[in-house]
């Protein structure tokens, strides 16, 4: 018994110094740089620096974490192990969103991509809801998404792409084109959201 108890002691006071340790390295951390420094002498796939988006990112921890000051650390401790989270770096990012229909011009023949074109743009003022025309045409993996492209940080997608999307003299609900040559590229774009200021977080997490 006596020896059951003095394992158990020393095995939490193990674990305690190894917390302790861990979050004194936590404290010397100020920049991305120096959590990727860190990251290279604590190999594992669940040691990462993560970024916390106040639109992307509903879950009660990112919620937390999006509320506290940069440099607080939020331990989270399961049966399994114990789980660091630094945050890093705080900021308010310009972010996008947009829909959009994508055709290869590589795999496309252009003929077909302006017969499409006109398909989609008679089809919209008809009455036709972009998501089921970008379900229908669109070359992109977020065809299935109606393609939405979700909140986007400014240098997301192709500049040509962002200077539209950023251009106050698109409004809301319209459709435009981009044409993008260097890749051969078409967009067909309908301007879902005005411009918005997110919240952005980086933050360092280690587990135990």
């Amino acid at each position: 018994m006596k020896t059951l108890l003095k394992l158990t002691i020393c095995l939490l006071t193990a674990t305690t110094l190894a917390q302790t340790s861990i979050k004194k390295e936590l404290d010397t951390i100020t920049t991305v740089e120096q959590a990727e420094k860190l990251l290279e002498t604590k190999k594992s796939r669940k040691n990462k620096v993560l970024i916390f988006n106040e639109e992307k990112h509903k879950t009660k921890l990112a919620t937390a974490l999006l509320n506290t000051n940069v440099g607080s650390i939020k331990t989270v401790k399961t049966e399994f192990n114990t789980t660091h989270y630094k945050v890093i770096t705080k900021s308010d990012e310009r972010h996008y969103r947009i829909s959009y229909i994508y055709f290869d011009g590589n795999t496309l023949e252009a003929s077909k991509i302006v017969d499409y074109k006109n398909d989609i743009l008679k089809s919209y003022e008809d009455g036709i809801r972009f998501d089921d025309l970008a379900k229908r045409y669109s070359m992109d993996r977020n065809a299935k998404r109606g393609g939405d492209s979700g909140w986007l940080k400014e240098g997301s997608m192709p500049t040509e792409v962002e200077e539209q999307a950023f251009n106050l003299d698109n409004k809301l609900n319209t459709i435009y084109t981009v044409r993008i040559p260097e890749t051969n590229s078409f967009y067909i774009i309908l301007k879902t959201e005005r411009i918005k200021t997110i919240k952005e977080i980086k933050v360092l997490k280690i587990v135990d």
